[in-house]
């Protein structure tokens, strides 16, 4: 069964959210609405990963000529390896 999200825990589309307003000099509290619909715009494209992005999250869990997620670390480290895969596709050629 799926681990329930913690109440405490801050969803991710309001800290991307948050990061979008600091990005953009503007406070998160000035405009809610406005940065999370820019923060699930940010998001939407992501459902879809580049081959990079899936080349890095099978590299992130591979293991001995077998490819296995057995924890919910080795999913943490796949998506994080997708995400950063992105980023670096965004900021390859900037300079």
């Amino acid at each position: 069964m799926p681990k329930q999200p913690n109440a405490k825990a801050t969803l991710m589309i309001d800290q991307i959210a948050e990061a979008i307003a600091k990005a953009d000099g503007g406070d998160l509290r000035a405009d809610p609405a406005r940065y999370r619909r820019l923060a699930l715009a940010a998001m939407k494209p992501l459902a879809r990963p580049t081959e990079m992005m899936i080349d890095a999250a099978h590299e992130a869990v591979w293991s001995d000529d077998f490819w296995a997620i057995n924890s919910r670390r080795d999913f943490q480290k796949a998506v994080r390896a997708m995400v950063l895969a992105a980023m670096q596709e965004g900021t390859d050629g900037d300079g």
